[in-house]
Order: C-alpha cells, then structure tokens, then sequence
C-alpha cells in the first residue's frame, strides 16, 4: 500500500504496550492522531495523549535511502549522535519488526516552529539557518558512530549521481532535452571534482544531514523569536528581526540521509537554485552566497578548523545540481507513470519545470559557468 490511512496507524497505536510504555503513556489512554506530511522516503503523523497537552511524531518509512539497509533504525542512531546539539528532535521509539507499518517506525518529540520560507523570509531567517547548520555540524563525533562515513564524500555523492544517469539513459524514458542537460553537468562536475584538493580527516568528520531543505529548519514562530532575542516577552518584546541567541535558533528535522562527511555539503546543497526552489518560488541568488557562507562561518566561531572548505565548495555546487536533475533521471518511471509506487503531488507539480530547457540552462548559468 502506497501510504497509511490513519484507521491502520490508529490500531498500531492502541495496541502497542511497548511505544506506550517509552513514552510514559498509560494503556487507557485515548490518542488523537493526524497527517503532518510525507516525503519522498516517509509519511509523518503528529499524535499524543486527548487529555494532555504532549505531542509526538510517528514516521514510517516507506522508500529507504540508499547505503543502509534499515531505515528506521539508521534514523534513530543519529538522532541519538545529535542530541548533544540541542537543535533536533529527540528519538523516542523504534520498531522495525513485522508488525510495524511499512519498512518501520520510528517515534521521535515534536519540535514546535516555522518551516524556513525563502518566499517570505522575515530578517535573521538565514543566519537562524545558518547557526542550527554550525551546532550540527560542530557535535564531535564518536569513534562508534555508525552513520556511513566515505573517504570521499564528493566523489561517493558524484559516483552515486552517475549510476542514476546510468539506470535512466538508453531507456524508453529518455528525453534528449534533459539527457543533453544531464551529460553536460557530469562533464563539469568531474571536472570541478578532478581539481579540487583531498579532504583531510578532520573536514570530513562532521555529521551532516546531505539534504538541507528549507522545510527541514523550523524556526522560532515570529512573537517567540522576538522574545528570545530580547529575554522579554510582551510589550518589551524585541521585534521578530532580532537575531536568537545562538543556542536556541530553532530545529534541525528530518534525518532520514545523514553521513559523517564535510560541511560544505550541507551548504552548498542549501544554497543550490534547484534546492530552493523544491519548496518555493524562489532562486537563491549566487551573488549572496559569499556572504551567506561567512555568516556560517561566523556562527562556527572557531568550534572546527575551515580546512578545505573553500577549496571544495564550488565542486560540491556543481554536484548538489547534478544530484537533482539526476534524481529526476532515477525517478522518471515513478513519476511518468510507468511504474507504481509512492508519490508526491508536489514533485508531480515541480517535474516539467526541472527537466525543461529553461531551468537547466539557468542552473549551468549559476552553477558552472
């Protein structure tokens, strides 16, 4: 079944002693429960107790991420890594079992706030997002952290583009137009990876979350991140462009794809034309992303080393493009209707404008010339 109704997660709920007992529920009591949205890897519901104010997040997965072989449970041990940070939700439950709906559950805390709009962004938003990338990103990670860990981060997510154009080019589903598009950014990309230097051990030892969304930074609502930037609330409130303390900017959600890898990526994916636009209207302006990366910077404050960040960023654009026109090449048989399985309206609605010329002509503009 391509997603869950909630009559079927209703009765998972009610009848599971165990995910009641880790979340201190008593087996009377009565749940609410309600859709919170789906990906393209999982569905989300919010639930918790009717007599109580305590929410929590259900999240079954239905397509898992490639490199590990249990989705759910590979989702839980980062968020166990991350809970040092103070910016993610906390993992609560885990059931990968045969009675779990889909490929698993996992249970995690609700995180109250806005989901970064890049079509509306209110002043600080970006330097918020950037702060919860610098607390992430600063967590020391342990020696036996199981979270899949490349020798070369740019090179795996290159390898990983090409065997998507792979599966796609000589198919029934080949369109020229954006097989030409395809081909062009591979060549430019190999190149851009081909020259840029190594990465030491300490820029690659840093969890990242590989797909900064905007929908994944929820940000302080604007009456909270007004108080929280003046420690007052009411009318001695400051105003919602106050910058929040850097403890506090917000949460970092979604953990289905991380890797121990360097933080370039997670920038460079963030500033990508064809990563802001997925969840907007709007094309991240290359001329800002200089300031942009200083701002990260300047929240890092001296916690990790730069290393050879800059010497890498520009080939980690090119293949943060690459990644997205070639996940249209991997999934043009779910999506062109050749082939069943889960499915996202929103990516229906984007599909023609990420494959037509316009689009990939104004990403190698941005991107690799």
């Amino acid at each position: 079944m391509a997603n869950t109704d909630l009559t079927e997660v209703q009765a998972y709920l009610e009848d599971n002693a165990e995910l009641r007992d880790a979340l201190g529920l008593q087996p009377e009591t009565s749940l609410w429960i309600e859709p919170l949205g789906k990906g393209e890897h999982n569905e989300n519901f919010v639930f918790g107790p009717v007599d109580a104010s305590a929410r929590f997040v259900l999240r079954i997965n239905r397509v898992p991420q490639p490199f590990h072989s249990n989705q759910v449970a590979y989702e839980f041990a980062a968020l166990k890594a991350l809970e040092p940070s103070g910016c993610t939700p906390r993992p609560l439950f885990l059931d990968h079992g045969p009675a779990a709906p889909g490929k698993g559950v996992l249970v995690e805390s609700f995180c109250a706030g806005q989901e970064l709009d890049f079509d509306h962004l209110r002043p600080h938003d970006l330097e918020r997002a950037a702060q919860l990338m610098a607390n992430i990103h600063a967590v020391p990670v342990a020696d036996d952290c199981p979270l899949y860990s490349p020798a070369d981060p740019l090179k795996a997510l290159f390898d990983e583009c090409v065997d998507r154009f792979k599966a796609y080019q000589g198919t029934e589903l080949e369109e020229c137009g954006h097989m030409r598009w395809a081909e062009r950014f591979l060549a430019a990309t190999q190149d851009a990876i081909q020259m840029a230097p190594a990465p030491t051990a300490a820029d690659r030892g840093h969890i990242i979350n590989t797909e900064t969304l905007p929908s994944h930074f929820l940000l302080p609502a604007d009456a909270d991140a007004a108080a929280a930037g003046s420690g007052t609330t009411g009318a001695n409130a400051a105003s919602p462009g106050t910058p929040l303390d850097p403890a506090r900017p917000g949460t970092f959600v979604d953990w289905e794809r991380p890797i121990v890898a360097e933080p370039a990526q997670d920038l460079a994916f963030f500033v990508a034309p064809s990563t802001t636009f997925w969840d907007s209207d709007y094309l991240f302006p290359q001329v800002n992303v200089g300031d942009f990366l200083e701002t990260y910077w300047r929240a890092v404050d001296g916690r990790f080393p730069r290393g050879t960040f800059d010497a890498r960023f520009a080939a980690y654009l090119r293949v943060s493009v690459l990644r997205s026109q070639t996940w249209f090449c991997k999934n043009a048989a779910r999506y062109e209707g050749t082939a069943a399985g889960h499915t996202v309206q929103r990516t229906f609605q984007k599909w023609g404008i990420y494959t037509s010329d316009d689009f990939n002509a104004m990403l190698w503009r941005e991107c690799f010339q």
